[in-house]
């Protein structure tokens, strides 16, 4: 069903004024030069289905790594890739197999600030001496397919040390000390694409959240490994004793989530850490875009449930490669929703309200170059991942969820 709600003609000034407006977003619009008059339609088409469903969450991207538990979130395990050369180029890991280069140690470090520390807790360190090139995905590896058998025993123990900023803020750092044993097992030739990974847990379980830097923060303040080496001149002559640092191609934490609870399922909801993703499906079967028309918007438009201010929080929201399965709220082990990525388009909540611009899908299926599937909402990257947010659905009179699109045409 379709309401057209407006339709206003343009002269030249308001002309003039819609190029400019959409010329930043896409090509601009083909306006005749005879200065024809121009109508702008507006059509909202009604959201017909919707669905709350949880895949196993996935923290890549995420600018923390986490241990211990808060609010029901068991972190479980953090894992960390490094790249095979050091910063700045050069000294992959076989270069230490130089008769005239001793590798003496390596060490791992994680940084944080904070405004307290617990110095009695201890973290131990693991690697994957046996997992082959890979040991897992930043996109994809969950608390239900990842195997922490495949970790060797325990390689190095530490405490967080702290080191005073100012009289509020503490800069935290973690180190682990590895033997050359683990250094033979990274320089070895002969293991063809090692992974190069390592597994940091807490030693024993507590009910208190840490938080360490992950890759993603930026500022220098990531996970690092050096290697500190002597170069020989010859069998008893030291010329240079120096180190190389490498840093993290990939980390995340593995997360458990809590139970599922009725504001979850009730609403329109999603939330990174507890894997909460939404479908929405739109009615715009039978819908024409006229010949010549050129849509300036297309806003998928939701109200959230929350009354409090929130700043920041991004939505992410893809067009569906097939029909969504709409019924009770649902489990998945694997995302069953595959998107088109290349057709994403996000944007920010404000006043509690989201509104998300599909003009180029809208386009598509406005001219019959594309089948209608609806969308997958899922938090961006960049929130706190944390944050669960809801959304109306269907059932409420006043903030049900809707397309509107705005075009123009001659």
């Amino acid at each position: 069903m379709k309401i057209i709600t407006s339709i206003i003609p343009f002269g030249l000034i308001g002309i003039f004024y819609l190029s400019i407006f959409v010329s930043c977003e896409e090509a601009a619009l083909p306006i005749n030069d005879d200065g024809t008059p121009l109508n702008v339609d507006t059509v909202s088409f009604p959201v017909i289905n919707t669905m709350t469903y949880q895949t196993p969450p996935t923290m890549g991207g995420t600018e923390y790594l986490y241990f211990g538990e808060k609010d029901g979130y068991e972190y479980q395990y953090n894992l960390l890739e490094f790249d095979s050369l050091a910063i700045g180029g050069g000294y992959p890991f076989e270069y230490y197999n130089d008769s005239l280069i001793i590798a003496d140690s390596m060490k791992l470090t994680l940084r944080f600030i904070s405004d307290t520390i617990d110095n009695n807790t201890q973290f131990q360190l693991r690697f994957f001496p046996q997992a082959g090139d890979s040991v897992f995905n930043e996109y994809e590896t969950n608390y239900m397919n990842f195997d922490p058998s495949l970790a060797s025993e325990v390689i190095s123990q530490a405490e967080m040390i702290s080191d005073s900023i100012d009289s509020v803020n503490t800069k935290v750092t973690l180190n682990f000390l590895i033997d050359t044993t683990v250094i033979n097992v990274f320089k070895d030739t002969s293991i063809i694409k090692f992974n190069r990974s390592f597994l940091v847990e807490l030693k024993d379980n507590v009910s208190s959240e840490f938080k360490f830097h992950s890759s993603e923060l930026g500022g220098g303040d990531g996970p690092e490994l050096k290697i500190y080496f002597r170069t020989l001149l010859s069998d008893t002559v030291v010329t240079d004793t120096s180190y190389r640092t490498y840093i993290v191609l990939e980390d995340l934490s593995v997360i458990k989530p809590p139970l599922i609870t009725s504001d979850d399922t009730t609403y329109l909801s999603i939330g990174t850490a507890k894997g909460l993703k939404s479908l929405v499906l739109v009615d715009m079967k039978g819908w024409v875009l006229p010949e010549r028309s050129v849509i300036k918007s297309a806003q998928l438009i939701l109200n959230r449930v929350q009354t409090d201010t929130i700043t920041g929080f991004s939505v992410s929201s893809y067009p569906l490669t097939k029909e969504g399965v709409y019924s009770t709220f649902l489990s998945y082990e694997v995302d069953p929703y595959k998107v088109e990525s290349n057709l994403m388009a996000s944007s920010t909540i404000v006043n509690n309200m989201l509104k998300i611009n599909h003009r180029r899908v809208s386009r598509e299926i406005g001219r019959g170059g594309r089948n209608n599937y609806g969308f997958k909402l899922q938090s961006s990257s960049n929130n706190d991942p944390f944050t669960i947010i809801n959304f109306y659905t269907l059932g409420n009179v006043d903030y049900y969820p809707v397309m509107r699109v705005i075009y123009v045409k001659p």
